[in-house]
């Protein structure tokens, strides 16, 4: 059985188009090339009605694991635990341990953290809390059902640290399976070459294969991705090999040319 997420980026500055949601195009890739498949991709407003509703039907879907990023920072926009709190009907607390964490960090005695910071070692009630490594917000781990949520930082540097620490191993674990991708170009149009991938990905199991026609250079061809699905990199390898060579085979039985994408 193959493991399924989905991801939520949280922030008004998000849903206004004020900064790229490069958090889930980072999540989604890494999460893939670990065997998981990301089922949705969805960016939320800072609100707690906002958030509670999304996750609300998510839970309903029943995912293996949600990843939230973003909101857990120290200013009065920032509702992630709160918005948890709620919808899972746990108390939202304070983290001891993040507490003497940050103290050791700032050389300061706990009673003497700003409350920004003791803003930021909230949590829930019954969690796992586990510290950021380039940052202050922690990492919430906690159960519904068959679905594990995990909220993380969403400034991209911390994310990416958090996601590499706490999550990466425990995805990998519980994945059993992999994947690789590579690019291709192909001299064609996209209404040509789309049979063709189409007959790649029924006669070679465990691939995808995707033309990008809003990257067509006249000079290069026609991008396509391809992704190989399998149980081990061997697998994989195997996999991406037979999907290659069948593609260069139906493009140049159409006149074209294949070449590997630098």
């Amino acid at each position: 059985m193959r493991v399924c997420m989905e991801i939520f980026a949280i922030g008004n500055e998000l849903c206004y188009g004020r900064v790229y949601d490069t958090n889930s195009f980072w999540i989604a890739d890494q999460a893939t090339r670990l065997g998981l498949v990301v089922q949705r991709i969805t960016c939320i407003p800072d609100g707690v009605e906002e958030i509670c509703s999304a996750l609300k039907e998510a839970l309903g879907r029943r995912p293996h694991l949600i990843i939230l990023t973003g909101g857990l920072g120290p200013t009065s926009d920032d509702l992630t635990i709160e918005a948890l709190s709620r919808l899972l009907g746990v108390e939202v607390v304070t983290h001891d341990g993040i507490l003497r964490s940050m103290a050791e960090r700032r050389g300061v005695p706990v009673a003497e953290l700003p409350p920004n910071l003791v803003r930021m070692a909230r949590s829930l009630n019954g969690a796992e809390c586990l510290s950021n490594p380039v940052g202050w917000a922690p990492v919430t781990l906690i159960g519904m059902g068959e679905t594990t949520i995990a909220a993380l930082p969403g400034p991209p540097k911390e994310m990416q640290a958090c996601f590499s620490t706490h999550l990466a191993k425990r995805i990998q674990e519980r994945a059993h399976y992999r994947s690789i991708a590579k690019r291709v170009l192909v001299t064609m149009y996209e209404s040509q070459v789309s049979p063709l991938t189409d007959e790649v990905m029924r006669g070679v199991r465990g691939v995808y294969l995707k033309p990008l026609v809003g990257d067509y250079q006249r000079e290069r061809g026609l991008p396509v991705d391809i992704v190989a699905f399998a149980e081990d990199e061997n697998a994989c390898r195997e996999r991406m090999g037979e999907a290659v060579r069948r593609l260069g085979e139906l493009v140049a039985q159409k006149g074209g040319r294949l070449e590997l994408s630098d």
